[in-house]
């Protein structure tokens, strides 16, 4: 006959030799899936390893623009990416498809992934440098008062940034994409 103490450890071993197998298979089975899932894509995946083509790097205006873009959240109402789904196939047919390698200089990535304002990858192509002040003064102008040049806008002003703030978004948004205009032909196909 069994005392109560070797009967209490008999219970404990029952449950623990019946317990054991699963949590070893539970373990393994998280293993598999954090290497399937999180390690594996780093090393199989198009992670930019390099920036594409014609690519290069933030000026320091900028990069100070990039910070006011995501320090005033204009990531949450734009993306800057052009995907090959059919509510983008006009901008794949202008401008082509968004590669990893576009995003090379990006950290933290600014993609996005609402778009309640237009996609914004390849801005710098529409409001382009060689335009000179008046592209500037239409950006700067639109930052502050977007209403003033489509009513039912729904981006905020941002009239209270300086104007040197102003300016280094302007440098930055001017930046987006216009690199793609200096990439020759055969290259970018």
């Amino acid at each position: 006959m069994l005392t109560v103490l070797e009967h209490h450890h008999l219970r404990l071993h029952m449950r623990y030799t019946r317990v054991f197998p699963i949590v070893i298979v539970l373990s393994i089975l998280f293993g598999l899936a954090f290497t399937g899932l999180v390690i594996a894509p780093g090393f199989a995946s198009d992670i930019a390893r390099a920036p594409t083509v014609g690519l290069v790097a933030y000026t320091a205006p900028e990069a100070r623009g990039r910070k006011i873009y995501a320090r005033e959240g204009c990531v949450y109402c734009h993306s800057q990416q052009v995907r090959n789904v059919k509510a983008d196939e006009n901008m794949v047919a202008s401008y082509g498809v968004s590669k990893a390698g576009d995003y090379f200089y990006d950290t933290p990535h600014l993609l996005g992934t609402g778009r309640q304002g237009p996609d914004l990858s390849n801005e710098g192509r529409i409001w382009r440098r060689d335009i000179g002040q008046p592209a500037r003064d239409y950006l700067i102008a639109h930052f502050i008062n977007p209403r003033q040049y489509n009513p039912s806008s729904i981006m905020p002003s941002f009239d209270y940034l300086s104007e040197q703030e102003l300016s280094d978004l302007t440098d930055y948004i001017q930046s987006l994409g216009a690199w793609k205009d200096n990439v020759p032909a055969e290259v970018a196909s």
